[in-house]
């Protein structure tokens, strides 16, 4: 997507903006076989065409890895045709990974074949937006930011193995955001009162504003959960408890649009502190 500054008529004096966005983490295999996560996976996935096609929620983020979305249509394939137009809509993303390869168990050469083979099959569905999607890999080396300017990735988002850094960053010349208060955040999935959920998130805001300009960022979601049910008249209510933010249900992409990283510090080596 074309990066263009927004005007931020957020300041001081008014409340911060949080873009978050809808997501779920995916396991192919874990605390369970194989077979009983593509079951899970039947059931999230076709909750999550459900509530797009429906118009419950602007978009939702696909993990950053094909391979889940490539087990629902073996078992879903009348629902290829729904899963292109909802890409083509810019409301399903997709890819660029293959899978969410932990990057220091394997060599630069399998790095590159993963972006390769997930880039191809999303832009086969039609998806040409891509952000190094890497929060849930422990630790990042040198190798991964190599392979994601060799093929022209210009934003990514990280969470582990950074410490307390600032959120917004540079990686060699990527756009990187670090999630400041964890990437699974389920407030939202729970069965309590807006104004309950509201302090709750209240607090994580405050924790990621410290690190954060006058955007932040928040991911909603976790392991193999289904999308929030109605996430848009949700977001409206717990709006209304909000003292100091006001969210916006949205996409990665709008966030880095929004954000200026031409004063973040660039950093080149590995991030291995895990004491975040």
């Amino acid at each position: 997507m074309e990066k263009v500054l927004l005007n931020n008529k957020y300041n001081n004096h008014m409340k911060k903006r949080v873009i978050a966005y809808l997501q779920t983490h995916w396991d192919r295999e874990w605390y369970r076989e194989k077979e009983e996560f593509n079951l899970r996976l039947l059931e999230v996935f076709d909750e999550v065409l459900d509530e797009l096609e429906k118009g419950c929620a602007p978009c939702f983020y696909f993990d950053g890895q094909t391979s889940a979305l490539i087990d629902y249509l073996k078992f879903r394939t009348e629902n290829l045709e729904l899963v292109k137009e909802l890409i083509k809509e810019k409301k399903l993303f997709i890819g660029p990974f293959f899978v969410s390869a932990d990057a220091f168990l394997v060599n630069l050469r399998c790095l590159i074949k993963n972006l390769e083979c997930g880039i191809e099959y999303s832009k086969s569905l039609g998806c040409s937006d891509f952000i190094g999607y890497l929060p849930d890999i422990f630790g990042h080396s040198r190798g991964v930011f190599e392979v994601l300017e060799k093929f022209n990735i210009k934003n990514a988002i990280i969470w582990r193995g950074t410490g307390a850094l600032k959120s917004e960053i540079k990686v060699r010349n990527i756009d990187t955001t670090r999630l400041v208060e964890g990437y699974f955040i389920d407030i939202l999935h729970q069965n309590i009162s807006a104004q309950n959920i509201a302090q709750q998130l209240e607090n994580f805001l405050d924790k990621i504003a410290k690190y954060s300009s006058n955007t932040l960022i928040l991911p909603l979601g976790g392991d193999h959960l289904a999308i929030i049910k109605n996430a848009n008249e949700k977001i409206k209510q717990v709006n209304k408890y909000l003292k100091s933010y006001k969210i916006e249900l949205s996409s990665p992409f709008d966030y880095f649009c929004s954000t200026d990283f031409s004063k973040a510090k660039t950093y080149e080596g590995e991030f291995l502190d895990n004491s975040q």
